[in-house]
Parts: C-alpha cells; structure tokens; sequence
C-alpha cells in the first residue's frame, strides 16, 4: 500500500523506516528545507530502542548515544544524593536493550540515513488533510495534494492534520517553563556519564552528556511561570536569566551554569487532554499530534518510537481492511500513552515540592528505592513494554 507522513521528526522517520521493512511505499512531507531539529537532548529508554535495533541501527546508535552508569537525585540545597540507582549494562540485562542518552540531531540524521525507497518532500508545509472523496490525502500549501491508500499525521504538538480532521483544540498549559541549554565537554570534563535530577521548591534541574564523544552536557532547567501563550521550544532565552533563576541553590549547580553557552531556549511545557479517537476514515495520528505529553517521564520520543512500530504492524497484518487496522492500532496504543500523559502532569507537583513534610517523605521513599534491582522492577511496565510483539 502506499502511506502518507506529514512530518519528518522522530515518529514520522521511523514509521517511514517501519512500513519500508514491511515493504510499502512511503511519501513522507516535511515542511523545512531538510532534515534537522534543534540541538536538545533525547532519553531513549528499552522500549524505544529496541525498535530502533529492530530497524537494524544497533550500530549506529551505540556510536550516538550515551549509556549512562546510573540515574542521581539529588537535593537542590546542597547535592545531597536522594535516590541511586544503576543503569549502565543492567537494562540490557533485564530488558534486552540499553538505555542511552542521545543529541536529538544525531538522532534525525541517523534516522533519515536509513530512508530508502522514500519519496521525501522538503520545503512545503502541509495544511491539512483530506478523509473523503477522492480519497485520503495530505493537503499542502501549495494547493496540491499527496494521495494514498492511508495518510498519517506525525506533524507534533501543532498537528495540521489533527486540526483539519477534528478541530483546533487549546492546548494545556503546565505552568511551568523548561530552559535548554548545553555545556561543552571540555568544560566539565570531570562529570561522571550520569543521568542527574535534581529536585527543589518549585524547580528542578536535568543534566546528562549527549552527543557522539558525549561532547555536549545537556540541560533542562524547569521553573513556575504564571501565563504563557507561546506553544515553542524555541523562544529566546539568555544564560543570565537562567543563572538567576537557581542562584540559590547548591554551590555545585552555581558552577555548572557558569559554563551554559548560548544560544538558550525557553520551552514552555504544554500538553493536551488525550482524544476520544485517534483516526477519521483512513487518516490518523502518531506520536504529538495524537499525545503530546510534559518531558517529566522523558517518554516523549520513545512513545511516538513505539506508535510507528504497532502501526507499521496493524497495516501489515490488517492490509484487507484498513479502517480495522487503525482501530486496532488506537486500541493497542491509547491506552498506555494516556496512563504515560497522567503520569508526567502529576510529577509536576511531586517534583516540586516545597521544604516540608510531604518533601521529606518524598524523599524517605526515594531513599527506601534506591538500589540497581529495584528501582528497575518499578519500570517494567514502561520499559519492558514490545512494540513489535504486542
């Protein structure tokens, strides 16, 4: 059969690679003038992986990503460790894949090196899409149209396809904001390759290494911001702004935001309530489009990995009849992306809580968690989870 992508990020480039595997014929519409995405940081736990090794990139991206030893809470006041727990070597242990932090460049370029046999269409945005007669399509803003037998709309968190088949829909607003920045290797060359969080009144602070050689140190930053109408994660943003903002927290992080270079980014964290269907006729949505969820569960990319696995499969297996495919697709996936979603809106509270009871007894149960086997048993059910089985 021959499918429609509207968007070439991470969900739309491995749905394209997926339908290639089973042998369909892929036109794939992205609206910049070529691949890229901005520089920012991608967690890729078991269950995105092992699609990505599935596509045969096993290879390559052990030689983008970073496998880090172990994940580090600590407590903003003075880094005290809260919570340890292993990582290295034990995910492919349990689940069969490692775990790696990646540079979300490294990420598409690896991804589009794969295409092949993709008919690929830069530099027009596309506008909608089309569910009845003469049959689907992806409108674009050109005036013309890119027919097939399924379209799909893989185009993020401003989705045009999901605006055309079900109406504009606001989305969410967390109240909270995330500055991006990165620190160059050669400045903290003494961080250990850990996945570090650290936990505050109304903030906290991600860290890990990215890039090929680890070459960049990346950094989310989350802070409280009352209104913000801009759906970007692309505003400006300035290194002194973002020093201001943990200026009272441990001596240690003060250091490390010495170091941030520009340029920095805002990134306002939105998110929508999950919908009642994902398709109309033969179109429907992946990854952001369908799900766009806060970045606290870092299931983001691995999530829109997995929707191009299972649907790749449905339109396999269900090839006579394609409105039974995407059925069965929502049915498998709608369910774990919205538990994901609840999930990732209720660690804006726990992560944020301030000095007081309720904080210490959110760190007494991190501290009864640490540990390599158990705090791994805890996410079975996230990343255990086999897009190519279930």
């Amino acid at each position: 059969m021959r499918v429609a992508i509207a968007g070439g990020g991470s969900g739309g480039l491995t749905l394209a690679l997926c339908l290639r595997q089973h042998g369909h014929d892929v036109d794939l519409i992205e609206q910049a003038s070529s691949f890229g995405e901005v520089g920012a940081g991608v967690q890729l736990s078991p269950n995105g992986a092992r699609v990505l090794v599935a596509l045969g990139l096993a290879g390559s991206l052990a030689r983008i990503g970073t496998v880090p030893e172990r994940t580090v809470v600590r407590r903003w006041a003075d880094d005290r460790e809260l919570m340890v727990s292993g990582l290295g070597h034990a995910p492919v242990e349990r689940y069969g894949h490692g775990y790696y932090n990646v540079y979300r460049p490294d990420l598409i370029e690896m991804l589009a090196a794969a295409l092949d046999g993709v008919q690929v269409h830069f530099g027009v945005p596309v506008t909608g899409a089309r569910a009845s007669e003469p049959g689907p399509a992806l409108e674009l803003a050109d005036g013309t149209a890119v027919g097939a037998d399924v379209v799909v709309g893989a185009d993020g968190i401003h989705s045009a396809v999901r605006t055309s088949r079900f109406g504009p829909e606001p989305a969410r607003f967390s109240g909270w904001l995330a500055y991006r920045a990165l620190v160059p290797r050669h400045a903290v060359p003494h961080l250990p390759l850990e996945l570090t969080v650290r936990l505050g009144p109304d903030r906290h602070l991600v860290s890990y290494f990215v890039g090929r050689d680890q070459r960049y140190y990346n950094l989310v930053c989350v802070v409280p911001e009352a209104a913000w109408d801009v759906e970007s994660w692309m505003e400006p943003g300035s290194a002194d702004d973002l020093r201001a903002q943990f200026e009272r927290w441990a001596p240690g992080v003060a250091a490390l935001l010495d170091h941030v270079v520009e340029p920095v980014y805002k990134w306002a964290l939105h998110d929508r309530e999950p919908l009642e269907t994902w398709s109309d006729g033969l179109v429907t949505l992946l990854g952001d489009a369908c799900h766009p969820m806060l970045p606290f569960m870092a299931q983001g990319a691995c999530q829109a990995i997995e929707d191009a696995a299972v649907l790749a499969r449905c339109l396999d297996e269900w090839r006579s009849d394609l409105h039974e495919a995407l059925q069965r697709y929502e049915a498998l996936r709608r369910p774990r992306t919205a538990k994901i979603q609840a999930q990732a809106w209720q660690y804006c509270s726990v992560f944020h809580l301030p000095d007081g009871e309720q904080q210490q007894a959110r760190d007494r149960q991190m501290a009864a968690s640490s540990g390599q086997s158990h705090s791994l048993a805890g996410q079975d059910w996230l990343y255990g989870y086999d897009a190519l089985a279930v």
